[in-house]
């Protein structure tokens, strides 16, 4: 899948918090155009760590062709009950997993290039994730996941749940 072709997956206009809340499918933002913009391509802000629900949810949205050969690799911690295969649209694309892969999910598709997004945490506020979104998709150079979510105050480690 290349980068310039992969459409838009939230509704045209859809720019406020609020508006990414109630839009149907995932929150997302792509960089646009063709340029390389650092380590990422855009953000993505997950409504739960439900991993094959919002995988699928992701997927189906960026419309990856059926032929293509598909996988996604996940940052571990960022997710709960990771399945090694989900079903999208009738296909089998294999999930694999990294312990450090700094909030990130990668995408790739036959021998194109991974699509790399930022994961923003399902808990975030909604005014700290749509800033985490909009410097996902406008910045340049080399940014660091870490370097956005701290900027726009949101804690990089994932809590402890309770009572562990």
């Amino acid at each position: 899948m290349a980068r310039d072709t992969a459409p838009l997956a939230f509704p045209p206009g859809t720019t406020t918090a609020s508006e990414l809340m109630t839009a149907p499918g995932p929150r997302l933002r792509l960089a646009p155009g063709r340029a390389e913009r650092g380590v990422m391509n855009g953000g993505w802000w997950p409504r739960s760590r439900d991993t094959a629900a919002e995988l699928t949810e992701l997927l189906t949205a960026l419309a990856i062709p059926p032929d293509a050969a598909a996988r996604v690799t996940i940052d571990f911690n960022d997710w709960d009950d990771i399945p090694l295969r989900i079903t999208v649209l009738g296909r089998e694309v294999r999930v694999g997993w990294l312990a450090h892969l700094d909030h990130m999910v990668a995408l790739t598709c036959a021998r194109a290039d991974p699509l790399l997004l930022l994961v923003i945490p399902p808990e975030t506020t909604p005014a700290s994730a749509e800033d985490a979104l909009a410097r996902c998709a406008a910045e340049i150079g080399v940014p660091q996941p870490q370097d956005i979510l701290a900027s726009c105050d949101i804690p990089s480690a994932i809590a402890e749940p309770l009572g562990g």
